[in-house]
């Protein structure tokens, strides 16, 4: 009997609640029904973006293909804009490897462009930097190979060794031994 007089008492505390309480319930039930409309709206409008990029990226790649070169880089500019964090790099990577960019600065723009993005893990940008850096290579840039690879190097990157590699093996090809050796030190500390 003390049982069915618990749970009456139960029952009876609860609907004494709700009924203090119907305002403050009703208003956090249309407020969290309101945000799981938001959070759906959001996801469908981040899923249909994303469609539309990659149908971008697809219609640039066929129209490289067809050496269609100044109607692929204007969406493949497009697509860079867009600071999507898988499209934007591709987009990029698209452009340098067929060579549809001759301007070097405009090139180096959008590499700067991409790793201001935001939604790029911490790892990824240090491999978009190792990319910059080879490109930066290519043009003989060492001042802005040093400045792109030393924040890699100072850090605890996965990319750090590579980068070590990189920078020594630059040096080492302008037979500017002295600044090859400071760098192959530290990949020498960084085994030991």
């Amino acid at each position: 009997m003390s049982n069915e007089i618990l749970k009456k008492s139960f029952l009876d505390r609860a609907i004494i609640f709700l009924k203090k309480n119907n305002k403050t319930i009703y208003i956090l039930l249309v407020f969290a029904f309101i945000l799981l409309c938001s959070f759906t709206f959001y996801n469908y409008v981040e899923n249909k973006n994303n469609i539309k990029t990659a149908d971008q990226y697809s219609e640039a790649l066929i129209l490289v293909k067809k050496k269609r070169i100044n109607e692929s880089k204007k969406i493949l500019e497009t697509i860079i804009n867009k600071d999507h964090k898988f499209y934007s790099p591709l987009a990029l990577y698209l452009i340098i490897q067929n060579n549809l960019e001759p301007d070097s600065a405009k090139v180096i723009n959008f590499f700067d462009k991409i790793l201001k993005n935001k939604s790029i893990d911490r790892e990824n940008l240090n491999l978009i930097k190792i990319k910059k850096s080879i490109y930066l290579i290519n043009l003989d840039k060492e001042e802005l190979v040093i400045k792109t690879l030393n924040p890699i190097i100072n850090s605890e990157s996965a990319w750090k060794v590579l980068a070590i590699n990189l920078i020594s093996e630059y040096f080492l090809s302008k037979n500017q031994t002295t600044k090859a050796k400071e760098y192959i030190l530290l990949l020498k500390k960084k085994k030991n």
